[in-house]
């Protein structure tokens, strides 16, 4: 009895130690899927290792107390590949010299910052560029947006 309390109380976070394995592997043995989608992989076996190791009535609190955990470490790992303030200490770290605020603009304006985003989109399949203009061509990321606005309004409601 007291097995199956612990179990049921860890297991959310036996699910995330899956999660975050699972990642990580994919990202380092399989770099052309892409941190993206190595992310929802390593999130969605997660979930199974919840479903299969998880029983009885707490399999719901289990699950999304997993989905709460998942949604911090998605923003975890976004926050160190797309925050300015990450980056721009990540430039600061890289030059022991220190940077002046003319070299941190040069390094980050607006234009090229769009320009390198868009790229990445073309790159990765999601945005295809046709005579002159931009298209969504995989609706993927845009369902991981609508799905991370949804889980952002569920749970902090104006």
């Amino acid at each position: 009895m007291i097995y199956n309390q612990s179990l049921n109380i860890c297991l959310p976070f036996i699910a995330l130690a899956v999660n975050i394995l699972f990642q990580i592997s994919v990202f380092r043995f399989f770099p052309k899927t892409g941190l993206l989608r190595s992310v929802f992989f390593g999130f969605t076996v997660g979930c199974l290792a919840i479903i299969f190791l998880g029983f009885g009535t707490r399999l719901i609190f289990n699950l999304l107390v997993y989905v709460l955990l998942g949604y911090c470490y998605f923003h975890f790992i976004n926050m160190g590949q797309t925050a300015r303030r990450i980056r721009i200490l990540t430039e600061l770290k890289a030059c022991p010299g220190g940077l002046s605020v003319q070299e941190i603009l040069e390094r980050y304006n607006s234009a090229e910052i769009i320009e390198c985003r868009i790229s990445r989109l073309v790159e990765h399949g999601q945005v295809l560029f046709k005579n002159g203009k931009y298209y969504i061509k995989s609706p993927f990321l845009l369902l991981v947006a609508r799905t991370l606005i949804i889980l952002k309004q569920a749970l902090f409601p104006r």
